[in-house]
C-alpha cells in the first residue's frame, strides 16, 4: 500500500528558514542586562564584572566605572575578503 508523503510548500519553507537565521541571530547578538535592549551598530556597551553587559542608556544605574568599553559592530565584522597587496620578491 503505498504511502502518501507530506507536501512541503513554498511558504511553509519560507517560514522555517526565516524562523531559523533570526533565532542564529539572537542566539549571538548582545543585549542589555538591565533593560534587554540590543545595541544598535556604532553605539557603545559597557562591561562590568565578567557577565554584566549593559547599554549606554542603563549605565546610570550602575554606580562604578566599567571595567570595559567595546564598540558595537556589524555582524559581518572579520569575515569579508581582504585583498593584499603582492609584494615583488
Amino acid at each position: 500500500m503505498a504511502r502518501t508523503l507530506p507536501t512541503l510548500h513554498e511558504t511553509d519553507l519560507e517560514a522555517a528558514l526565516l524562523r531559523k537565521s533570526v533565532g542564529s541571530l539572537t542566539a549571538t547578538r548582545a543585549t542589555c542586562e538591565d533593560c534587554g535592549r540590543t545595541p544598535l551598530v556604532g553605539e557603545h556597551l559597557y562591561r562590568y564584572g565578567a557577565h554584566v553587559v549593559v547599554c549606554a542608556l542603563c549605565t546610570r544605574r550602575h554606580r562604578t566605572e566599567p571595567d570595559a568599553v567595546e564598540l558595537v559592530r556589524h555582524s559581518e565584522r572579520g569575515q569579508t575578503v581582504k585583498i593584499i597587496a603582492a609584494r615583488a620578491a
